[in-house]
């Protein structure tokens, strides 16, 4: 073999080498390509779980957010009820401290009315004890303590106390035909009731 030949067989084991080589090298390439593919694969978000756990949060967060909402709304309930109530209870009191007082008071008054039915002597005395009972009775509309109604009227349990009972038929039935003593209401409660005489 001459050294033409030579050259020429050692060029193209050369070159085959070369592209074995290359071939590798380009295999080898496309295998790391394909690799890191895969582990972007691998690394890139599951969007849909994701999502289905934000979605699971929000749920909570909006129940959790209803159940403060509901104890709101029961504690303003509470505290306007406790309010009423207080409101309430404190008028009470009121009512009831000047009912007591007026009730201490009403034994005064009937005094000065009887004072005034029965003594027609001294005129300047009984001026007086008219603008006193004038002043009485003044100062209890003030407080809104009103006269009950008896003289004529059908007798009312809840108005009036029967202490005598006449048959007599000029009168309607359990018609009141005299008052004993008047009775009195602050508001919708009885201070005192009207005692009466009751006709059939």
């Amino acid at each position: 073999m001459n050294k033409v030949e030579t050259a020429d067989n050692n060029s193209n084991m050369n070159e085959e080498i070369n592209d074995k080589n290359f071939n590798e090298d380009l295999n080898e390439l496309e295998k790391e390509q394909q690799s890191q593919e895969n582990d972007k694969n691998d690394e890139a978000p599951d969007y849909e779980n994701l999502y289905n756990e934000l979605q699971k949060k929000y749920e909570e967060k909006e129940k959790q957010v209803n159940e403060y909402i509901d104890i709101l709304k029961r504690t303003m309930a509470d505290f306007d009820n406790y309010r009423k109530r207080t409101n309430k209870e404190k008028e009470s009191i009121y009512d009831d401290g000047i009912m007591d007082a007026v009730k201490n008071i009403l034994p005064v008054f009937d005094n000065l009315e009887r004072a005034l039915e029965y003594n027609n002597e001294n005129q300047s005395l009984i001026e007086g004890i008219k603008m006193v009972v004038k002043l009485f009775k003044d100062i209890m509309a003030k407080m809104n303590i009103e006269e009950i109604n008896a003289l004529g009227e059908k007798f009312n349990p809840e108005l009036h106390n029967a202490v005598m009972h006449v048959e007599d038929e000029s009168f309607g039935e359990n018609e009141v035909i005299e008052v004993l003593q008047k009775g009195y209401k602050y508001k919708d409660k009885i201070l005192r009731y009207s005692m009466v005489k009751v006709a059939n």
